[in-house]
């Protein structure tokens, strides 16, 4: 949904992205960065970017002076820039269904560069097939990556699944309360960041790895249902699911069961995978700690995989592998999976399982 008028001010009318042909005949007055410029001889047109999209921006000496047209013919891509001009249709053979503003264009009477750049160390508009800036040289320049329209819609979608999660919380009654960030080391599962005193040498703050003794605190006091979207820190090794510091949708109530609390948590996902546009139903299923590890072997399961561990002691024979039968005599268990077609498989290929394994 495009964003329209609200965003105004005193520098533009209008986002660069709102633009359609419901403004034709509108002066307007936009500002942003120039994402490309393409110089025909007599004729500019400029892609100009801002959050909420790209518009092309034409400057032709017939509706712009010469000062204008000087100016336009000189930009370097991402140089910021404030254009005035009026909406107009583009001709049917012009038009770009690859943008959602692919119907209009500005044709620009006036421009001024505000911020003039240069080269820049990685590039911000791609064309097809043209493959991203390697990782680490786009988060040495996190400020030029993150003008990419891909990461920027990714922070958009972020606020508005916290906003919804915030919603949702409020509408059962918790109250979002901010907790100290400076605080005293606790036990918990990592080492704390300690943050040195100055008023008291010597002695140290420690940043929170949650905020589990002030939230408990507030049960205490009598705030009955407490959440918080908060910022924790961890001093512990880098991994895949491990980070120094982290955001966390942090929950506590009184006078509930552990259902209560897993059909609030269950209705604070159905409503922000709702936001991203996925219908997901509840209650979602449930499975006890036993039931998961007899199944599937460990203890947050993938649903999705049909090869769960059955358990074959019922069908082992006389000819069983003696180890096996000891094993069975003394309590245990033959378990394994049934997988379609693996009677085919060679020990080679066996082999090549268990060592991706």
């Amino acid at each position: 949904m495009p964003e329209e008028a609200p965003l105004s001010t005193a520098l533009r009318t209008h986002q660069c992205g709102v633009l359609r042909l419901t403004h034709v005949g509108q002066p307007v007055r936009l500002g942003g960065w120039v994402h490309r410029s393409r110089n025909l001889g007599g004729l500019v047109f400029v892609d100009l970017r801002d959050r909420a999209g790209i518009v092309q921006v034409s400057f032709d000496p017939r509706h712009c002076g010469t000062e204008a047209m000087a100016v336009a013919e000189r930009l370097s891509v991402e140089s910021v820039v404030l254009v005035e001009g009026e909406v107009v249709a583009r001709p049917a053979e012009g038009r770009n269904p690859e943008l959602a503003t692919g119907d209009v264009e500005v044709r620009g009477a006036s421009i001024r560069v505000v911020g003039p750049a240069v080269t820049p160390a990685i590039p911000v508009a791609r064309g097809k097939g043209e493959k991203l800036a390697a990782e680490e040289l786009r988060l040495k320049h996190r400020v030029l990556d993150l003008r990419r329209p891909e990461l920027q819609d990714n922070l958009v979608l972020r606020h508005r699944l916290m906003q919804r999660a915030r919603a949702t919380m409020s509408a059962m009654g918790f109250v979002e309360v901010e907790t100290p960030i400076l605080t005293k080391p606790t036990p918990e599962g990592a080492r704390d960041y300690l943050v040195p005193s100055r008023v008291h040498p010597g002695e140290f703050y420690a940043l929170p790895q949650s905020p589990q003794i002030y939230k408990q605190l507030l049960m205490m006091a009598g705030m009955d249902r407490y959440f918080q979207i908060a910022r924790c820190f961890r001093d512990e090794d880098l991994r895949a699911d491990r980070q120094p510091e982290f955001t966390q949708l942090d929950v506590e109530a009184s006078f509930v069961e552990q259902d209560d609390v897993l059909r609030a948590i269950e209705q604070v996902l159905v409503a922000i995978w709702d936001e991203g546009g996925v219908k997901v139903r509840a209650p979602f299923p449930r499975l006890k700690w036993r039931d998961a590890m007899e199944r599937f072997g460990v203890d947050k399961p993938d649903l999705r995989y049909a090869l769960e561990i059955s358990d074959l002691t019922g069908f082992l024979g006389d000819d069983a592998a003696p180890f096996v039968r000891e094993a069975v005599a003394a309590g245990g268990r033959v378990r394994g999976l049934v997988v379609p077609g693996a009677a085919d498989v060679s020990r080679k290929e066996l082999d090549g399982f268990g060592a991706a394994a």
